[in-house]
């Protein structure tokens, strides 16, 4: 697994190898969101977690894992590629409990958004 910040400090990409690279990705995700609620990171680091679990599971590796500040308040994580649109599982139920919206894109992008004011999910 490789990682480098992106020219935007609010922007990372890490480049992940395969399962072993989760250990560092949840770190940067960490150090990323250091300024926000435990709540949100915790959430956020569930969701990277899970897209690069996903890509492990339903590709083939390498993967490219981005994270960035999508917007006012919100941080998305995107990982690519993942062949079609794999079933998730039980995955699915955990980016639908922590991220504010989730889907896939086009040519194998798999991506979650979350807000990142620390709000009472139901």
């Amino acid at each position: 697994m490789s990682d480098s910040l992106d020219p935007s400090p609010s922007a990372t990409l890490v480049r992940l190898d395969g399962p072993g690279g989760l250990v560092s990705l949840r770190r940067r995700v960490r150090g990323m969101l250091a300024d926000c609620p435990a709540s949100v990171v915790i959430d956020v680091v569930l969701l990277a977690d899970g897209l690069g679990a996903a890509a492990c599971e339903h590709g083939i590796a390498p993967f490219d894992v981005r994270l960035f500040r999508s917007g006012p308040g919100r941080v998305r994580v995107e990982v690519e590629p993942i062949p079609g649109r794999p079933d998730l599982g039980l995955g699915a139920r955990v980016l639908d409990s922590v991220s504010t919206r989730w889907g896939f894109g086009p040519d194998g992008l798999l991506w979650a958004e979350r807000e990142l004011d620390d709000i009472s999910r139901s």
